[in-house]
């Protein structure tokens, strides 16, 4: 996922000279108003940033994973698994979307690797990865 953040930052014009205020941004707690994330959550859209926090996820079978919106319109479509899982991702496939204060879990049984994404915000890069081991 390294190099699709490298090209997040290309595409958006983000260089060495940013790097003092984005630094600063991190300071005192993270981007999200200094919110402690729970063990196997992944922020979806925080800061209105059009990424998942983090964009890869390892976890062992049987945990769940629970996604959190902090802002409006967005929705997880899975685009590959291991065989024989069942993931669905959000309800409505690719058209639907969610907004701020959504919640929703899943656990996993199988392992693998997990690809998935936003459907609206694809093109901008908006994908994660969940990594299942035994």
């Amino acid at each position: 996922m390294d190099s699709n953040r490298l090209s997040r930052r290309k595409l958006l014009g983000i260089g060495a000279s940013t790097l003092p205020i984005a630094l600063a941004g991190c300071m005192g707690g993270g981007g999200d108003g200094g919110e402690d994330r729970p063990e196997n959550t992944i922020w979806v859209g925080p800061d209105n940033q059009l990424v998942f926090d983090p964009d890869s996820l390892t976890v062992s079978t049987g945990t769940e994973v629970t996604w959190e919106w902090k802002s409006d319109t967005h929705n997880i479509v899975v685009q590959s698994q291991p065989d024989g899982a069942g993931w669905e991702g959000t309800e409505g496939g690719e058209t639907n979307t969610f907004n701020e204060g959504y919640v929703y879990s899943y656990t996993f049984e199988t392992p693998g690797t997990y690809e998935y994404d936003c459907a609206p915000h694809r093109q901008q890069g908006m994908v994660g990865e969940i990594v299942v081991e035994e």
